[in-house]
């Protein structure tokens, strides 16, 4: 009996410790749980074992190994409930040293780069870096933000945490995760930026325009980039704790979290989507990426704004001037009025009577199944 005992508080312990992977990719479990699981889970555990290491040296006498091969078991359970959790898989970096980069160093040109223009300030970070970590918590003046990145969605998105604080990666749930601030711990998922229990229930995150560059634009652009200090062990090709795991999901349809009955299949699931963030005409809008990249430019004037695709990246800008654009990729020139206003492919005045920058739009570049997951009623704009 005293053995049954010590093995059912092991097998217990190990089910605490594994929940935070089991309860987030099985759909049906409600979010709620997840949430609390995550607070008591460490306590829990820890309980446990405290109760199983009494046990054990009081029924010392009986069975010894068998009672220790339990005990053993249960502080795994307890490594489990503290090791295996997306806040300590995925461990944000809260506000890294940064350098004005001078020379090409660790990136090849055609790294790509989350570049992020707010409050006066402009930062740039390597999506090579940004991944293992999902997010990055830095300073910009006055202005806190959290760049995300969810790994299995594709989801790149800055958010302005001023009045909450920084963000970390708390839990995953429909193969998108979801992100907390340190205060409350409150839930939020990252995709469509709503909050889903917590103290700051109902809330939402405020996202912020930024773009994705290459490495070679970022030096075209920016005469001494700023981002955070590197080594070269911050730029090794992503992974899982099982190695290859990772290459085989994105090589494959499988989006792991979402089960394939609830998975939009118009497109393969990892179809490159361009969705404008902004509701047009209170309706949920994207754009395949590739239709966007085999046009170049691509003018809404419902909307009033316009996309411009250079070397596999799209941006976005306001424009309700009504006037005809063109796009001068030889001279890396927007032009209106017949060629009279310029701006740069980055929106930056260049000559004309308009003196004033382009306004970004907040666009999200990620996989068509979370888009259509999260915005369940998008319209997909035909380009063809």
């Amino acid at each position: 009996m005293e053995i049954v005992v010590l093995v059912c508080l092991s097998v217990l312990s190990i089910l605490i410790g594994l929940s935070g992977v089991y309860m987030t990719m099985l759909e049906f479990v409600p979010i709620r749980w997840v949430y609390y699981m995550n607070r008591v889970r460490l306590p829990w555990a820890i309980i446990i074992l405290l109760i199983a290491g009494g046990l054990t040296f009081y029924w010392s006498y009986h069975r010894y190994w068998l009672s220790c091969i339990a005990f053993v078991l249960t502080v795994l359970g307890v490594f489990l409930a503290y090791r295996l959790t997306q806040e300590r898989m995925f461990a944000a970096v809260d506000f890294p040293e940064v350098e004005a980069v001078t020379t090409d160093g660790l990136l090849l040109d055609d790294s790509e780069l989350a570049v992020i223009e707010y409050n006066g300030v402009t930062k740039c970070y390597p999506l090579d870096y940004v991944i293992h970590h999902h997010i990055i918590n830095d300073q910009f003046g006055s202005k806190t933000v959290s760049l995300t990145y969810c790994a299995m969605c594709r989801s790149i998105i800055p958010f302005d945490v001023t009045d909450i604080g920084p963000l970390y990666v708390s839990s995953f749930k429909h193969a998108n995760m979801i992100v907390s601030d340190r205060k409350t711990g409150t839930f939020y998922q990252q995709a469509n930026f709503q909050s889903l229990i917590g103290k700051l229930h109902p809330s939402e995150l405020m996202a912020i325009p930024f773009q994705i560059a290459t490495w070679e634009e970022v030096k075209k652009m920016i005469k001494k980039p700023v981002m955070p200090v590197l080594k070269k062990e911050d730029l090794t090709p992503f992974e899982l704790p099982i190695k290859g795991l990772w290459k085989r999901i994105v090589a494959s349809e499988l989006t792991p979290g979402l089960s394939s009955k609830n998975k939009d299949k118009t497109f393969p699931a990892r179809t490159q989507v361009i969705g404008i963030v902004d509701k047009v005409n209170n309706k949920s809008v994207v754009y395949l990426k590739q239709a966007i990249l085999a046009q170049g430019l691509v003018v809404n004037q419902t909307a009033n704004f316009f996309l411009v695709a250079h070397q596999n990246n799209v941006i976005g800008f306001r424009w309700d001037h009504r006037k005809e654009l063109a796009l001068d990729l030889s001279a890396r020139y927007i032009t209106a009025e017949g060629g009279a206003q310029r701006w740069d492919l980055n929106g930056k005045y260049q000559s004309g009577e308009d003196k004033q920058d382009l306004e970004l739009i907040r666009l999200s570049d990620e996989y068509w199944f979370s888009w259509k997951r999260f915005h369940p009623t998008t319209e997909v704009i035909d380009l063809l």
